[in-house]
Formats: C-alpha cells, sequence, structure tokens
C-alpha cells in the first residue's frame, strides 16, 4: 500500500518521484520518540515506498487522521529538518516497489509481437567544460529564506542559456532563442469578428530593433506591430508570425488561430442549455486521431463533449525512470504553450476540434498553468548529485515537440555556467516567454494549511510560476484565449488550488477581456481544488484568507465579472461522492461540476480523494458491475442533489486504461521500450493499442477501457438530457 500526504495532484505526487527522488541524505530518527502524527507534516519518500523503505530513510509511518481509510503515511519526523533541497533521479533509477497486482482473472493480453531487446545504452555524456564547483558540487542559489516567495531581479542576468546556433548542443527547437524571444497576444471585439494581435518581444542585445512577417499560406505582410486582422478575407486560416532582428536572427511564433474560422457546433436536441449542462467524456491518454473518430459516437450517444488531456508541449525522455519509459504525468510538466503534446500536433488537434464540432460535441482543454516541469527535468546536457560515494550524473530531457522541440532549463542540479551570461541556470522556457523572475523562488510545498506555501510551494519540485505578476497572468491569459481560438469551448484549470484566488481572478478577467468583454455563451471552466483535510481553508470558510468559494465568487463580481460569467466558471467538487456538501458549502450546486473515477485515482495508493463506499476506481480491482452503479448513480440520482435537473449540471465520466503488468506507461505507444536510449535494462515496456474500436459497448480490458460506451450509462445520461 502507498503511502502519501492528500494531495491536490496524484500526478504531482509522481512528479515528485521524477524530480526529487531517490538521492537525500537521510539520516535515522527515534520513532518512538519523533513521529507525532498530530504535527505538522512533510511528505518523505517516493511513489511506492513501503513501510521498510520508509523507515529506511530514517522517516515515519503511522496511521495519521484525518486521512481517507486514516492508511499509513511517510513523513519526516518532527526531529531536524531533513537536508535540501531533495534531487532528481540519478542516470540508473531505483528498483520500484512490486506492481499492484491486476484485478482478477483478466482476460489475456492483445496478440503482438514482443518489442525486440532494447539498444544498448550509449556512451555516458561527456564531461562539459571545467566547472566552477569541486567535486560533486551543484549550485544552490535562489532558495527563498523565511516568507520570501519573490525571485530578485538580479536574477534576470541568468537569462539566455540556450546555445547558440554555433554550439554542438543546439537543436532546430532551439531557433534563435539564444537572442530574442517573443509571443502573440490577441485580442477580439466584442463580437469576435475582429482581432489585435500583438507581439511581445525581448531580445538579448537591447541595442537591436526587431520586425515582423505575418504570413496566411504563403501570403505575406511585413508591416509593424499592432496588427489588426479581420474576420474576413486575408484573415482565413491560421496566421504564422516571424519574428526579425536587425541582427540577422529570427524565430518562427506558434500559429495564431481565430475564432471565425472554427465551425459552428452544430446543434443538436437535448437539455444541453447553450453548453451549460451536460455529459462529458474524459479521455485519458487518447491520441487526437483517436478521439476524432470516437466523436461520431460521442454525438450520437447525446454527450456534451469530450476533454483531452494536456495539449501543451510537453517534457519527455528516451531514458525510463523506475523503469517506466515517459509515464503518464510527463504529460502534466509542461515546457511550452504550443500545441504539441503527447497526443499530438497543433494540425491533428484543430482537425479533431473541427470534426468533434461539426457533429455537435464541444471539446474541452486541461490547462496546466501553475507550474512548468520539475527541477532538473529540463534541457542541460549536464546534472549530477551526490550520492553516498558516487556522483551520479544524467543527461537533459526531451520534449513532446520532437526535433522541433523547445529548450527549457530549471535551477537544481546544476554545475555550469551559461557560455554568455556566465551565470548558473536559472528557470528559463523560452517557448513560452518565461525568464527567472517570473517564478517563485524556490521552497518545499511543507504545509497544506499555510497559504504562502500553498500558493508558492514548488508542489513536488514543479517549477512554480509567479502568478501575482501581471505579466504572468497575461501570458497565462494568453495561452487559454488561444485554447478557446482554436475552437475548445472551455477547459479544467489543473492544480487550481495552488493558484491563490485572486490571481485567478485577475487571469479570468484577463480572458475575459481579451474575448471581447465576456466569455462565449457555451464556455464553461472547471477548477481542480482538491480539499483533503482543508475543506473549511478553501471552501466552508469565508474568512480563512485563501476561500475558492463564496470570497472567490465575490472577488470575481468585484472584478466586474458577470454573475452569468461567474457561473460558467465550476469548482470540480472532490468531496463527491462520500462529502458532496464540502464542495459546495458557501456556493450554488450550479456552481458544482462532479465526478466518480477520475484520473488522478488511477494509481494503487493514490490518496488525492476519499469516496469510501460511494465509490470507486475501476482499474484498482473495482468489479465492473460496481462501478457501472455508481456511473449511472451520477445521472440518476448522484448524493447531495436537490434538483437533480439543474444541480450539478457538468457531470464527467472517465474513460481510462488498465496498467500493463503494474507500469504507468501510456498504451498510446510513446511507453513502448523499444524507443529507449538510456539505462534501458528492466525497462517494462507498454505495447501501443488503439485507444478507437468502433465495435466495443464498454468496460473492455485490457487496454483502454471505453466505459463511456457502456449501455447502462449511456441511458441514464440520456434520461438525464431528457433524450
Amino acid at each position: 500500500m502507498v503511502a502519501l500526504r492528500t494531495l491536490d495532484r496524484l500526478c504531482l505526487v509522481l512528479a515528485l518521484a521524477i524530480a526529487l527522488s531517490t538521492a537525500f541524505s537521510f539520516h535515522r530518527v527515534d520513532l518512538a520518540d519523533s513521529c507525532d502524527p498530530q504535527a505538522a507534516r512533510r511528505d518523505c519518500g517516493f511513489m511506492g515506498i513501503d513501510q521498510s523503505q520508509c523507515e529506511a530513510k530514517g522517516c515515519c509511518w503511522t496511521p495519521v487522521s484525518p486521512n481517507p481509510g486514516n492508511l499509513p503515511w511517510c513523513y519526516y519526523s518532527n526531529g531536524p529538518t531533513p537536508p535540501g533541497p531533495p534531487p532528481p533521479p540519478p542516470p540508473s533509477p531505483p528498483t520500484p516497489p512490486p506492481p499492484t497486482p491486476p484485478p482478477p482473472t483478466p482476460p489475456s493480453p492483445p496478440p503482438s509481437p514482443p518489442p525486440g531487446p532494447p539498444p544498448p545504452p550509449p556512451p555516458s555524456p561527456p564531461p562539459g567544460p571545467p566547472s566552477p564547483l569541486p567535486g560533486c558540487e551543484t549550485f544552490h542559489e535562489n532558495q527563498c529564506q523565511g516568507d520570501q516567495i519573490i525571485t530578485p531581479a538580479s536574477f534576470e542576468n541568468h537569462r539566455w542559456y540556450t546555445p547558440e546556433r554555433s554550439s554542438s548542443l543546439w537543436k532546430p527547437g532551439f531557433q534563435d532563442y539564444s537572442h530574442v524571444v517573443g509571443t502573440p497576444l490577441v485580442q477580439y471585439n466584442a463580437a469576435l469578428t475582429t482581432a489585435t494581435v500583438y507581439v511581445k518581444t525581448l531580445t538579448r542585445d537591447q541595442s537591436v530593433s526587431v520586425s515582423f512577417s505575418f504570413c496566411f499560406g504563403s501570403a505575406c505582410t511585413n508591416t509593424s506591430n499592432p496588427f489588426q486582422f479581420y474576420g474576413t478575407g486575408n484573415a482565413t486560416g491560421p496566421l504564422q508570425i516571424t519574428v526579425l532582428t536587425s541582427d540577422g536572427k529570427q524565430i518562427i511564433l506558434e500559429p495564431v488561430d481565430f475564432v471565425w474560422n472554427n465551425v459552428p457546433i452544430k446543434e443538436r436536441a437535448g437539455d444541453y442549455r447553450d453548453g451549460q449542462k451536460g455529459a462529458i467524456v474524459e479521455l485519458f491518454g487518447w491520441p487526437h486521431n483517436d478521439i476524432a473518430q470516437e466523436c461520431a459516437f460521442l454525438a450520437s450517444a447525446g454527450y456534451l463533449g469530450v476533454k483531452v488531456f494536456p495539449v501543451m508541449e510537453q517534457v519527455m525522455s528516451e531514458q525510463p525512470f523506475q523503469n517506466v519509459l515517459n509515464p503518464w504525468y510527463f504529460m502534466y510538466q509542461p515546457v511550452s504553450y504550443k500545441f504539441s503534446g503527447r497526443m499530438g500536433t497543433r494540425d491533428e488537434l484543430r482537425r479533431l476540434i473541427q470534426t468533434c464540432r461539426s457533429q455537435g460535441v464541444r471539446v474541452y482543454a486541461d490547462a496546466v498553468i501553475n507550474h512548468m516541469v520539475g527541477g532538473g527535468n529540463d534541457a542541460n546536457p549536464y546534472h549530477r548529485n551526490q550520492q553516498g560515494s558516487s556522483c551520479n550524473t544524467w543527461p537533459n530531457k526531451n520534449t513532446s515537440g520532437g526535433i522541433d522541440g523547445s529548450p527549457m532549463y530549471t535551477q537544481d542540479f546544476a554545475y555550469l555556467l551559461g557560455n554568455y551570461s556566465g551565470q548558473p541556470p536559472s528557470q528559463e522556457f523560452p517557448g513560452a516567454m518565461y525568464g527567472p523572475t517570473d517564478f517563485h523562488c524556490e521552497r518545499p510545498l511543507n504545509s497544506w494549511t499555510d497559504p504562502l506555501d500553498l500558493n508558492a510551494g514548488w508542489l513536488s519540485g514543479l517549477v512554480d510560476l509567479n502568478t501575482e505578476t501581471d505579466w504572468v497572468q497575461e501570458r497565462i491569459a494568453a495561452y487559454l484565449t488561444d485554447i478557446i481560438s482554436i475552437g475548445f469551448s472551455g477547459f479544467r484549470i489543473d492544480a487550481a488550488k495552488h493558484i491563490q484566488p485572486p490571481d485567478l481572478v485577475a487571469i479570468f478577467s484577463k480572458v475575459r477581456r481579451n474575448l471581447g468583454g465576456q466569455f462565449p455563451p457555451d464556455f464553461i471552466s472547471w477548477l481542480e481544488v482538491l480539499l483533503g483535510g482543508e475543506s473549511d481553508l478553501l471552501m466552508c470558510n469565508p474568512q480563512s484568507g485563501y476561500n475558492y468559494g463564496i470570497t472567490f465568487e465575490q472577488q470575481m463580481l468585484a472584478a466586474g465579472i458577470s454573475q452569468t460569467d461567474v457561473n460558467k466558471i465550476k469548482i470540480w467538487n472532490s468531496g463527491y461522492p462520500k462529502e458532496p456538501e464540502k464542495g459546495c458549502c458557501t456556493i450554488s450546486q450550479v456552481r458544482n461540476a462532479i465526478q466518480n473515477d477520475d484520473h488522478d485515482q488511477q494509481t494503487s495508493g493514490s490518496t488525492s480523494r476519499d469516496m469510501g463506499d460511494q465509490g470507486c476506481v475501476l482499474v484498482e480491482g473495482c468489479a465492473v458491475d460496481v462501478h457501472r452503479g455508481f456511473e449511472v448513480k451520477l445521472f440518476q440520482s448522484p448524493n447531495g442533489v436537490q434538483d437533480n435537473d439543474s444541480d450539478f449540471p457538468i457531470r464527467l465520466v472517465l474513460s481510462s486504461f488498465y496498467w500493463w503488468n503494474g507500469s504507468l506507461g501510456v498504451p498510446d505507444g510513446l511507453s513502448d521500450c523499444s524507443l529507449c536510449t538510456i539505462t534501458c535494462q528492466g525497462c517494462q515496456s507498454v505495447p501501443k493499442m488503439e485507444a478507437f474500436d468502433s465495435t466495443s459497448t464498454g468496460y473492455n480490458n485490457p487496454g483502454y477501457t471505453r466505459v463511456h460506451r457502456d449501455a447502462a450509462i449511456i441511458a441514464a445520461m440520456r434520461a438525464w438530457m431528457h433524450l
């Protein structure tokens, strides 16, 4: 049994294992004297840790209440603070705990040839230029002190770590990010028929001038900034922008889509209330092209829409972690806001959205805006960390952008200075136009009841964006505007409780301004605010100082957001189904979204939610009939409902996949160990399986579950929607 503090994201708990895991210098403690389960606690260990591993690290393994099931947790003793900050994995991953046994008598796996033996690992990377640090030491700068959360302005001098084109470390996706960065910012008029495109840039050499090329296909215009486009004439198709500097450098920005180019959403019979009521299917791990094929079924079944998983450029690797190549939680480590995620390209995403819209099915995004990658999971090819008598080294990570992947740098486990800056690397994501001072200084997230820690702590070592700053808010708003522009009808906000409520108000206000002063009629968003034992702080106590309930609502209204638009911003009620009142104690149930099985609970031992005996996780051994019963209940008589026709108007159904031999990889082909090139011994391969199956009637095993195709669930949903 895995024992972990109730986190606001299981995927981020797993990212702890990626970025922060195995190389602590642990000290033994007297557990009898220092393991106080009622004192403030800090998680110890990694996903999959057991009692012997926990206590071998000198940490405490005891039941702690309140706690779902009163399970044991692995946490530091209440004695001396352990050394920090924690390091990332060495090149050879630690041996993982035994895999969770599969559900009883699973069907035989589909016939497929086993992958060939993985290629031998290449030689270790050369040591690189001489380090200014002796031995195995690394830089330890920008560590928060006391209540400090701001990265000092002097860290802007650490920018421009990306290698130049002349460097052997340069890659095509790095473009000329060593000299210039930029991003488009789009603002529409109220009718969404015209848009003004601003291009924000920053150059390394402040003396150079910048010009722009705006292209629709082969028709290009050189013009000044800003540039206005209209909904007819030359504004059909995506806009391509190239930034050129007077010293011969250039970068090509992510294409810009416009709302007027989207296919109208086909009208369908049913109680959809212009997109404000309905069932949304979450297709966990489904590639874009498979979802595009599934949309005809979703439309005929009567679903309101489909939620895709993170579409932005994300971290990828050719080296397994804990014997898993590209585990699912890599999807939640952004590199940039380019639509080139694991599940497909921007062109494939655009085709998926337009296909679904043409059949009446809305599409929703999963927006990861609290953080970027984990510290040390970056493009720097030289990392090291002292572990015992060994100096472990590991190379760079890649991205889902492939050869066109963007560079990304963090401050952790680095020992070389930048060629241009002469300074250690800091947080720098040129593809998103983020630099060092756009992030909070590094601090562990030690408390789940301290608003400062919740907002500014580096959750599981993921570099935390400083969402208090106007620029970070503008950049996030531009990304969310791009999501709407390409045809999404809304988005989920991942890890929302780690973005303080006033910052979310500012971000939503900027998105609303960008969209002409109001949200589209069918727009919805739902915020992931995992309550854990902090429901009073987060929802039920308006005076808590960190409240996503009525206080957050009042702040939105005070910012000029209309009540109609406020009602479109939902709270994902993690108290459902056991304690639904905790997710709506101070707000209307109209502002709640509910769900039974969710993707954060798919991994064995997850304590992200406590459903008790009121819900279950299919792939964790829940019987099909029991699971089906909970999904049917979601539509017929969900716990806490008073008016089933109007309360909890957004209800979500997860279609997941079964773990293959206990591996946390995804059956999309990118967790197949034939792709491994570094430390491949012991890699647990996950074969590619097709997500789309037109013959499925739901509850498939092995592979993708396709729960949303079950006839009983569909019948209950259709009755709720008056179909």
